[in-house]
């Protein structure tokens, strides 16, 4: 019976490393997965910095999932944003007809030129009631074709947003959630508006999940 005691003494022993062990193991592997996952323990708790024009820039809490409503290429092909994840999206919804709109189109340019980028994209989508035939002449008249605006003819997309006005510029991230909005026109080559997009780009993860 003596040699049946020891035995289970060290059984217990053995059992009781490897629970601890186990733990450590448990509690090093939960932390570093908070590292990773949870925007938490990222800059994601640090406010996007807002200067100048961006002081109109609303953060949505929580994000809103993007709706399924489509709209077209300038081919007429039907799209819907969901063929846009997997990079932040800048959607600018505009009309040939909107001053606003019109005035801030170079600074959406130049942003594209200096930004764009396989994890930061820029879609402009057109509500004028005629399509591509009334915007892609207008664009190549002021030397922007580049641009290549997507159409959104019945603002369907629009009202799917529930956007009541343009020009609003609309933050996607790359899961499909819209968590900023801006309304009204902006310098966005500015160096305050690419430092608060870029802030989420290439500072933050995804806030949804």
């Amino acid at each position: 019976w003596f040699i049946t005691l020891v035995r289970s003494r060290r059984h217990q022993r053995n059992l009781l490393v490897y629970f601890r062990i186990t733990l450590l193991r448990t509690t090093i592997a939960v932390f570093f997965y908070m590292i990773c996952s949870d925007t938490s323990l990222t800059n994601a708790s640090t406010p996007p910095p807002k200067e100048g024009d961006m002081v109109k820039f609303v953060e949505l809490t929580p994000p809103l999932p993007i709706p399924e409503a489509s709209f077209f290429t300038t081919d007429g092909k039907k799209i819907n944003l969901n063929m846009f994840k997997g990079a932040w999206l800048l959607v600018n919804f505009w009309a040939t007809w909107c001053a606003p709109c019109v005035s801030e189109l170079p600074s959406l340019y130049n942003l594209k030129q200096n930004k764009s980028s396989s994890k930061f994209k820029i879609l402009l989508v057109s509500i004028d009631r005629a399509g591509p035939k009334v915007y892609k002449r207008f664009l190549k008249k002021l030397e922007l074709s580049h641009l290549n605006s997507a159409s959104d003819p019945r603002a369907n997309l629009m009202r799917a947003l529930k956007i009541s006005g343009i020009p609003t510029t609309l933050l996607i991230d790359p899961n499909g959630y819209v968590v900023g909005m801006y309304t009204g026109d902006a310098k966005w080559d500015h160096p305050f508006a690419e430092t608060l997009l870029m802030h989420y780009v290439d500072g933050l993860k995804e806030k949804s999940n």
